[in-house]
């Protein structure tokens, strides 16, 4: 998966594929080894840089903006 002209780091790209997924936040933490807080941090910045209200605006604009390979 990559996102065209986007500044999404790869540890946020992994993340971005579990919530296409519809993977709870502990899921996604568990499968990332990431603590819950690190995982929000990592979501809050993703909505920042895709200028996303919430967490269904970021899965709308995941879908709109990646690239699957």
């Amino acid at each position: 998966m990559k996102f065209k002209n986007e500044a999404i780091i790869n540890r946020e790209i992994g993340i971005a594929h579990y919530l296409l997924q519809n993977f709870s936040a502990k899921q996604i933490a568990e499968k990332t080894s990431l603590s819950k807080k690190h995982l929000n941090a990592h979501i809050a910045n993703m909505k920042k840089k895709l200028k996303a209200t919430d967490n269904t605006a970021l899965i709308e604009l995941i879908k709109e903006r990646c690239i699957t390979t």
